[in-house]
């Protein structure tokens, strides 16, 4: 899959760095283009974003709600017919996460679990996620599993509070912030199990749903639309308003702040000062004709 076949309307999310530190953007894709995937503007103290070197992308596609990740070569700011936007290049392969990831559903509910067939001494637990493949728990402090452990969970879930039952084993050890926690393999599903995921997938995809899809001009089709956009890129405009920032450094550096008047703020500071020492002459008279 091409980053240009994204759905209008997925959500998109890029990890970049700003002078050693980690940020998070969300915008919004509109659709596709030859060139790539066009996306609402992304603006950083009133000015364009500009990406140069490659980022951490991340979209959860409206077509399909899967989670595809990639690697961008550049996220620039355009000027079309229909205004402002930002175009995320890649020659990356979009491949989406493994369907254990994927699939995943989060339950967070309270649980018990009865350990390698001991059912006199029932462990609590809670329900972190659940998929097709497996399940996740996270423990308390006093309960110890190994890998090949075998548990029967059960859980209440829903409007109705189901029981739900689950027979796994444990695969592996890990930690949800900072609590212990094991993922499980699920060899059979039963039926109420199956009911639940097919319940929590329609869910998903009912949000992705209630996603309005951006339509630039509704007086023609999409098609033409993407045509328009590959001409105005093609031109190779600058958007004019905000200015364009781009980001290869600290976002407080001077450089990166020149929307602030500083000869106004400077003298400001001085007409202050003046100020000042007026009121402090106007006082020492005041004294004088005591």
């Amino acid at each position: 899959m091409k980053v240009s076949e994204i759905s209008n309307g997925s959500a998109v999310k890029i990890h970049a760095a700003i002078g050693g530190h980690n940020i998070v953007l969300m915008t919004e894709a509109i659709f596709g283009v030859s060139v790539g995937l066009l996306v609402k503007p992304m603006e950083y103290f009133g000015k364009y974003m500009q990406f140069l070197e490659p980022s951490n992308v991340e979209i959860r596609n409206k077509r399909d709600g899967r989670v595809y990740k990639f690697m961008s070569t550049t996220i620039t700011p355009v000027k079309t017919r229909y205004g402002n936007f930002h175009l995320i290049r890649s020659s990356s392969k979009l491949e989406p996460e493994n369907t254990r990831r994927a699939q995943r559903f989060y339950i967070e509910k309270l649980g018990l679990m009865s350990v390698n067939g001991d059912n006199q001494n029932l462990r609590n637990c809670i329900i972190y996620d659940i998929s097709m493949r497996g399940i996740s728990l996270i423990l308390d402090n006093y309960t110890k599993l190994k890998i090949g452990d075998s548990l029967d969970v059960m859980f209440r879930y829903g409007a109705t509070l189901h029981n739900y039952e689950v027979s796994t084993v444990v695969v592996r050890h890990f930690e949800v912030d900072g609590k212990r926690a094991v993922g499980c393999s699920i060899s059979n599903l039963n039926v109420d199990l199956i009911g639940l995921l097919d319940s929590k997938r329609k869910e998903q995809h009912t949000e992705l749903d209630k996603i309005p899809e951006t339509n630039l001009n509704p007086s023609i089709s999409q098609k033409e639309q993407i045509r328009e956009v590959e001409e105005d890129i093609a031109k190779e405009e600058i958007p004019e308003r905000p200015r364009t920032i781009t980001i290869s450094g600290n976002p407080f550096d001077p450089s990166n702040l020149e929307h602030i008047d500083r000869p106004t703020i400077r003298q400001a500071k001085k007409e202050e000062q003046m100020a000042q020492q007026a009121r402090e002459i106007e006082n020492l008279l005041d004294l004088r004709d005591v």
